[in-house]
């Protein structure tokens, strides 16, 4: 029976809708495919980036190994012809605040003076100063606002604080408070060390730390870096001029409070007998950064630092 003609062009404009939808739902299939094959791509580049920045990183700290380097020589900067590159500085690991030794001595001016400078909330920063105080103690008694093992059990964590000094920097993240801090100041781990006697070596410190120490704005430490940086400018440089005593650095920051001048005293020294060798390997926008503490030629510590505001 033949259709009559409107019932066959219904027909016919429905077929048309079907293969307009077949068509629409191929081309979904076909975009999401390959919007993850790009995404496998990128994935891929992204880890072959990163393998290779580590190769890159791995290989200025074997550089940066040898005793006799010293830390302007050129070997310690490289560009690959493939675009990858590595830079290395030799500095002294002393050049951070010993965070052991602050505790130990129960230091009330420097570490509440740094949280201040991060903009650290007082209540937050004293009682972080308390729960890190409590970790390296070796008794249980909470300080006044601090953590100890049944503040630590209440939040499901077992068997804290350790009750000793901590061995490594990464140990301060299972402080109560610290993961906070790391949120605020993802930098954190740049100010501190566990290794040396406390004093901090003022010819490789940076400036903020400085200022830190003699209680001074950071734009007052200028001269010292003008002065440490030599000649040309550029730090870490063969015409570099070393810091060597108290009374230069004092008046380098215009400071002559008798209190202030004694804890300098105190608190620096000039030639930190531990080396910081860090290594940073670059691939595109890929970095990665190693780090060796030696001391007498022998490794402390080696590891892997995030960079900061970097891809990594």
């Amino acid at each position: 029976m033949r259709l009559p003609p409107l019932h066959r062009r219904r027909q016919q404009g429905s077929a048309l809708v079907a293969v307009f939808w077949m068509i629409a739902v191929l081309g979904l299939v076909v975009y999401a495919g390959a919007k993850a094959l790009e995404a496998d791509t990128q994935y891929a580049r992204q880890m072959r980036g990163r393998t290779y920045a580590k190769r890159l990183a791995q290989m200025g700290l074997e550089i940066g190994r040898h005793p006799a380097l010293p830390e302007h020589d050129p070997l310690l900067h490289h560009v690959s012809p493939d675009g990858g590159s590595y830079q290395v500085r030799l500095v002294a690991e002393e050049a951070r605040l010993n965070i052991n030794q602050l505790l130990a001595a129960d230091d009330k001016v420097l570490l509440p003076r740094l949280f201040a400078s991060w903009g650290l909330k007082p209540e937050f920063a004293a009682a972080l100063r308390d729960a890190l105080k409590d970790w390296v103690d070796g008794d249980d008694k909470t300080s006044l606002n601090g953590a100890e093992r049944r503040d630590y059990e209440k939040a499901g964590l077992q068997g804290m604080p350790f009750n000793r000094p901590f061995k490594e920097i990464e140990e301060m993240l299972m402080v109560r408070g610290m993961s906070q801090l790391n949120q605020i100041r993802p930098d954190w781990r740049e100010w501190f060390t566990v290794y040396g006697d406390g004093r901090v070596d003022v010819n490789d410190a940076r400036p903020e730390l400085i200022a830190l120490l003699g209680n001074v704005p950071v734009e007052r430490v200028q001269p010292l870096l003008t002065l440490r940086a030599g000649r040309d400018g550029v730090l870490h440089s063969q015409d570099d001029v070393k810091l060597s005593s108290v009374p230069q650095v004092a008046q380098l920051l215009g400071v002559f409070q008798p209190l202030i001048v004694e804890q300098l005293t105190q608190w620096i020294q000039f030639s930190g007998p531990i080396r910081r060798i860090e290594s940073t390997g670059q691939f595109g926008d890929i970095r990665r950064r190693l780090i060796l503490i030696t001391q007498n030629q022998q490794a402390l510590w080696r590891g892997e630092i995030p960079l900061h505001g970097q891809d990594s």
